[in-house]
């Protein structure tokens, strides 16, 4: 990677943890990184290869947290700073006290007295009852959904704009698409994007603000869940037309 480019996947990175976070570090892949070099320090490639992203990608990750403090790196190897092994500790305190929680939950299941069995047992069993009634109002219901949409493909709907986009355009647009045809979604969140694609962060805004100057997309900013990637009104309109007909 020449300086040019590391520079631009930094700024990738710091763009969407800057909109995906509130304060600190709290996407997942940096939290994972954070827990592996409290328990030793490790070269890029080691964090790569266990994480399951390319070497790298995961440099210029650390770059970027390189510059907020969190991490250094000498004899070739990353190590935490104060800072950095503060926050790695946060985050397995959470982790377990969590798994406290799970447990504390089936040690008062446990403890629940035999005699009040019978009465559980009953409650149990009309939850179950009004639990199957329920799935099988859904089942119902997505059925009669699935018998007028299967034969819909959305691609086919957006044929004609898909075919004026360039590869990297064509790929994200259609990663989309198929989430709405499988739960008619019309949005997703960036995290959600990059995880199942596995895509470089910088390589994804950069695609993702071209479909936005093409109107094909909206990128918002929820202060809570990250960065949402949805159709814009038009878009939406051409897909419930086509699958209205």
């Amino acid at each position: 990677m020449n300086p040019s480019e590391d520079a631009d996947a930094i700024r990738g990175i710091e763009l969407a943890e800057r909109l995906t976070t509130r304060s600190g570090p709290r996407s997942k892949l940096m939290e994972a990184i954070l827990v592996l070099l409290y328990a030793r320090p490790l070269r890029t490639s080691e964090i790569a290869s266990h994480l399951g992203y390319s070497s790298k990608y995961i440099s210029s990750y650390m770059s970027y947290w390189r510059k907020k403090n969190l991490v250094y790196q000498e004899g070739g190897r990353w190590y935490l700073t104060p800072q950095g092994e503060t926050i790695a500790k946060e985050i397995i305190e959470s982790v377990n006290n969590a798994r406290f929680n799970e447990f504390l939950a089936l040690a008062r299941l446990i403890m629940v007295k035999p005699e009040s069995q019978t009465k559980n047992d009953n409650v149990e069993q009309e939850t179950k009852k009004a639990a199957k009634n329920v799935l099988s109002f859904f089942v119902n219901q997505t059925k009669s959904v699935n018998k007028e949409t299967q034969n819909k493909n959305p691609e086919v709907c957006l044929k004609e704009i898909l075919q004026k986009l360039d590869e990297d355009e064509r790929e994200i647009m259609s990663f989309l698409l198929s989430k709405y045809s499988a739960w008619k979604s019309t949005y997703l969140y960036v995290d959600q994007i990059q995880e199942e694609t596995g895509a470089d962060v910088g390589w994804l805004f950069k695609v993702l603000r071209r479909l936005q100057t093409k109107k094909l997309l909206y990128l918002y900013h929820d202060p809570k869940l990250g960065v949402r990637v949805g159709f814009t009104q038009n878009v939406k309109a051409l897909l419930e037309e086509c699958y209205s007909q």
